[in-house]
C-alpha cells in the first residue's frame, strides 16, 4: 500500500446519509435503489462511488455513513437524496484491496501524513457530524467484498 498525491476536480454527486445500527448497508440500499431507477449504473456512465463515516461526537462510536455517487447536471435529487459537491483539492490517496483491509489503510494513511511534509486539511463538521476523508469503491459490488478495491482519499492543505 503506497500513498500517492492526486488533484481531484470538484464533482457533482447524489448523496444519502444513514445513522443506524448498520449505516453502511442502510445508506447503500437507499442510494442504490434510487440510482438504479435513474439508470446511473449503466455501463456507458462513469459513476464513481464515494463513502465515508460520520461521527456525531468526537468519539469513534456511534457513527453514521454517507454515500456520494457522481452525477451529471441533468440529474435531480430524489426522495431522501440530496445533490452536493465533492470538494476539489489536493488529496493523499492510498489503494487497498479487500473491505477487511480498510482499517489498516486508514492507519497507513494517517502514518504517512504524520511524517510527510503535507498536512491534513482537518476534521470538518457537516450536517451529520464530523468527517475527514473518503473511501472510493473501484469495483463492482457484486464481487466478493474481500476482492473489492478501494482508494482512500484525504484532503491536504495547500
Amino acid at each position: 500500500m503506497e500513498v500517492r498525491l492526486e488533484r481531484l476536480s470538484a464533482m457533482r454527486a447524489a448523496h444519502v446519509h444513514s445513522f443506524s445500527e448498520s449505516p453502511e448497508e442502510d445508506s447503500w440500499t437507499k442510494i442504490e435503489t434510487w440510482a438504479k431507477s435513474q439508470g446511473l449504473f449503466d455501463e456507458h456512465l462513469r459513476t464513481r462511488v464515494f463513502g465515508r463515516n460520520t461521527y456525531p461526537t468526537t468519539e469513534p462510536e456511534p457513527h453514521g455513513y454517507e454515500f456520494f455517487l457522481t452525477v451529471g447536471n441533468n440529474v435531480e435529487p430524489g426522495d431522501g437524496i440530496d445533490i452536493l459537491e465533492i470538494q476539489s483539492g489536493l488529496y493523499a490517496v492510498l489503494r487497498v484491496e479487500g473491505l477487511h483491509n480498510l482499517g489498516e489503510a486508514w492507519k497507513r494513511m494517517w502514518d504517512f501524513i504524520e511524517v510527510s511534509e503535507y498536512e491534513h486539511i482537518g476534521w470538518r463538521k457537516g450536517n451529520y457530524g464530523w468527517y475527514d476523508g473518503f473511501e472510493e469503491n473501484l469495483t463492482p459490488l457484486e464481487r466478493d467484498p474481500a476482492k473489492w478495491i478501494f482508494d482512500v482519499w484525504v484532503q491536504l492543505k495547500e
